[in-house]
């Protein structure tokens, strides 16, 4: 979000500062600013909070610094003396889009005049003309400005006066955050607080590392760019052969495309096989069941037909012997066929001679 920076510095600096910087609530303001970020157009738009100038601000700095020096002067005189303190406060960019800068900064005023003391805030001048763009080192990256208010303050501290080394402990410079950190929570909803180390530098001290920081980035950038005007040539010639190697990739994943539509050819012919194959694998389970179906009747039949074979072989032989007697049967009669034509051909010449001899009242069959 955003912190609180303090500035020591002397009256006399501070004044010098305001007759440069600051003041800068008018469209016709004709000054020459050396920060060339701020835009004259929005100028108008900046405000005081606590005082009518930055001007009237220094004089109640110094009327006070007298008025404690009174009562509570310095033990020993410095030339370089801290007389008075320059506050930066930072608006956070949420309330800023939310339209409430001048809210926040009343709400401010107020933080202020409790942690430095009602005597000892002597108001702020708020800028919305000087947004802009600059490298943060530490963070290492380019940052944009936020809306701002440049305070006066006087370094008080209770028994020792104008005591800006006291003042400024490390305490009570973490403070000054946390009091507006806990009005944003409470009025806004929002944390104030960067939760990093505070750096307590001025915008022009941003503006001036900035600028370091650019020109170390310009002379790298001018480093590189020798760098590439000598390589030219070869970066030309990385570029055909990236280009080469583009069109064989290009090339290559054609192939591959075909191969991966083959492939799914491949799949789908194999799905089918496999369906092919479960049913012939049904078929031939059916087929299996049958054969061994077959495989036992025919066992059954093998053993009906030795069966008939020992019958048949039976048989025959019992033929055989039937055979024989046939045959002794047929010999026989044979036999007795030869002795009864015997017999017949002596009846029928018995039977001639009795004709011849005219004896037919003798009955030879009789």
């Amino acid at each position: 979000m955003a912190s609180v920076n303090l500035k020591k510095e002397q009256i006399r600096t501070g004044r010098i500062i305001g007759t440069n910087h600051m003041d800068r609530v008018k469209e016709n303001d004709t000054r020459s600013h050396s920060n060339k970020n701020i835009n004259p157009e929005l100028s108008s738009g900046n405000f005081h909070v606590g005082c009518n100038s930055f001007k009237e601000a220094m004089d109640k700095a110094e009327k006070r610094l007298k008025e404690v020096d009174k009562v509570l002067p310095p033990k020993r005189l410095k030339k370089d003396r801290i007389e008075v303190l320059l506050v930066n406060i930072p608006c956070p960019r949420e309330i800023t889009e939310q339209g409430k800068t001048k809210e926040f900064f009343d709400k401010v005023n107020d933080c202020m005049k409790e942690y430095f003391g009602e005597k000892n805030w002597h108001g702020m001048e708020i800028h919305v003309d000087e947004v802009h763009g600059y490298y943060d080192r530490n963070k290492h990256e380019q940052c944009m400005s936020l809306e701002h208010a440049h305070g006066v303050a006087t370094p008080f501290v209770e028994g020792k006066g104008v005591n800006a080394k006291g003042f400024m402990t490390k305490a009570n410079l973490s403070r000054a955050t946390q009091v507006i950190d806990e009005m944003c929570l409470k009025e806004f909803g929002i944390s104030y607080r960067t939760y990093a180390d505070p750096q307590h530098k001025s915008i022009e001290e941003l503006k001036s590392e900035t600028n370091i920081a650019r020109n170390e980035m310009q002379k790298v950038i001018d480093t590189q760019n020798k760098v590439i005007d000598t390589n030219r040539d070869t970066i030309l010639k990385q570029t055909d052969k990236m280009a080469e190697n583009q069109m064989e990739i290009m090339e290559q994943d054609e192939i591959i495309q075909d191969m991966r539509s083959e492939n799914r050819s491949l799949q789908t012919a194999n799905e089918n096989l496999k369906m092919e194959n479960e049913s012939l694998r049904t078929a031939l389970d059916s087929k299996t069941k049958d054969f061994e179906t077959a495989k036992s009747k025919c066992s059954q039949y093998f053993n009906e037909m030795k069966k008939l074979k020992s019958n048949i072989s039976k048989l025959l032989k019992s033929q055989e012997i039937e055979l024989v007697n046939l045959q002794n049967l047929t010999k026989n009669n044979a036999d007795l066929q030869n002795l009864i034509s015997n017999e017949q051909n002596r009846i029928e010449d018995a039977r001639d001679y009795l004709e011849l001899d005219n004896a037919d009242d003798f009955d030879f069959e009789r």
